[in-house]
């Protein structure tokens, strides 16, 4: 599913800590983690800020990486 940019998807607190909670979601917060969580500090700050674009190019890279598409996939998938 293609997201608009200016429009991110919503979702409960209660579906996140299920996504995180997963097999995939796990391993998709350790990927966030390699850097030490620099970079997804600086995107939630950017979100904080309002600033969607800066958030997604940070994140970028990330989307990118093989190995998250895989898990995003999966993820989405439920």
């Amino acid at each position: 599913m293609k997201q608009d940019s200016s429009n991110p998807p919503q979702f409960s607190a209660e579906q996140a800590k299920k996504i995180l909670g997963s097999a995939e979601g796990k391993q998709l917060v350790a990927l966030l983690n390699r850097d030490g969580g620099q970079q997804l500090r600086q995107a939630a700050e950017a979100l904080r800020r309002g600033d969607m674009a800066q958030a997604q190019a940070l994140m970028q890279p990330l989307t990118q990486d093989r190995e998250a598409a895989e898990l995003l996939k999966k993820i989405n998938g439920r």
